[in-house]
């Protein structure tokens, strides 16, 4: 009985360690998102393309589309990271998914 409490408590602490890895990872792709979209509208909006140099928050434009390519690539970093942490789950429930057409 106390092997199986031992067991339990350790496959819960293991859960809430990766619950609370998947979090953080979510939570840092919602941020560098939060960041791109706004830099995107700062360079749509703010400083278009052929308008005369100007700043937004003491930046410049160049500096602004820097900070929006790396930024993509940040996201395009952590969203490779997200689908390669839940890709059991993708497989599962895209045969899971197919699966059930085929029965109907």
């Amino acid at each position: 009985m106390v092997c199986f409490l031992y067991n339990a408590a350790s496959t819960m602490e293991v859960y809430m360690r990766k619950a609370t890895m998947h979090y953080i990872f979510d939570a840092i792709e919602g941020l560098i998102l939060l960041l791109l979209a706004v830099s995107g509208f700062i360079l749509w909006f703010a400083l278009p393309e052929g308008s005369e140099a100007g700043k937004v928050v003491l930046i410049d434009r160049r500096t602004w589309m820097q900070a929006h390519q790396w930024l993509a690539v940040g996201l395009l970093a952590f969203f490779s990271t997200h689908i390669i942490t839940h890709w059991t789950w993708i497989s599962y429930m895209t045969k899971n998914f197919f699966q059930r057409l085929k029965k109907s």
